[in-house]
């Protein structure tokens, strides 16, 4: 990432990130996947045109300088408020120690056409889940995520039925639907992990499909289906989703 994000977030807008790694209850089996860094932006009421036209200008004068940073930018469509997140892969931990000449070269722009214009930003790190997610790269346009906050006891849980129940459609012939990410870094109110459920557009929303649980009840029987969602359902704190869409004029993601 090249500290990117730092340039435009941490040096232009003066957010302090607490980035305090937690320890995971988790068991890392597959091998580590990459890195997401993901800041979620709250735009002030009535600021989203001059919010998007900053990060416009931004972008703007990146490529003029030919940075080589990626990056998407989601708009939440439920919820309270204008929310914005911005989503870019690292490969590892030490992207972060890098500096990015490009991102330095339009940093006035981010702090006064950008800044004023955000009531609230939240940041973290985020891993993809190999194994449990699809392999193929997202290049759908709407996603739906899952959000997960695991309940102390029993939340170490979630990601041993998470596993066998991709094994059970892995031996019907069906792929992992989506992609699962861990978090890396949370605060009081972040979840533990999120699922992100890809769509070509809204229409594919309406398309019926066979449900998780279905799936392993007809493959693996009734009895293998109630022990692996009273397992799922027991290991929960909380969860709640949204609808993202992403907003291809103030995204770059791919060079």
């Amino acid at each position: 990432m090249k500290k990117r994000m730092n340039y435009v977030i941490i040096l232009t807008m003066g957010i302090a990130l607490n980035w305090a790694l937690l320890s995971s209850s988790i068991a890392q089996t597959e091998p580590l996947g990459p890195l997401m860094s993901v800041t979620e932006f709250t735009i002030k009421p009535g600021h989203e045109m001059q919010f998007r036209e900053g990060i416009k200008a931004w972008k703007a004068c990146y490529l003029e300088n030919k940075g080589d940073w990626t990056w998407r930018v989601w708009q939440r469509q439920q919820g309270e408020g204008s929310v914005f997140v911005l989503a870019s892969d690292m490969a590892n931990w030490a992207e972060m120690d890098k500096t990015d000449e490009s991102g330095k070269k339009c940093q006035d722009l981010a702090r006064t056409m950008i800044n004023p214009h955000i009531e609230k930003a939240t940041s973290h790190v985020t891993r993809f889940q190999l194994g449990i997610s699809k392999g193929s790269p997202l290049t759908e346009d709407i996603i739906r995520v899952s959000f997960y906050d695991l309940n102390p006891i029993n939340g170490h849980r979630l990601m041993e039925v998470v596993k066998e129940v991709e094994g059970i459609r892995k031996s019907a012939g069906l792929e992992p639907g989506g992609y699962w990410y861990q978090w890396q870094t949370a605060g009081p109110e972040s979840p533990s992990l999120h699922h992100v459920m890809p769509y070509k557009d809204y229409a594919a929303m309406d398309i019926i499909q066979e449900g998780v649980w279905q799936t392993v009840e007809k493959n693996a029987g009734k009895a293998k289906r109630d022990e692996l969602q009273a397992a799922f359902r027991s290991s929960l704190q909380n969860t709640w989703n949204y609808i993202y869409t992403l907003d291809k004029d103030i995204s770059r993601p791919s060079k």
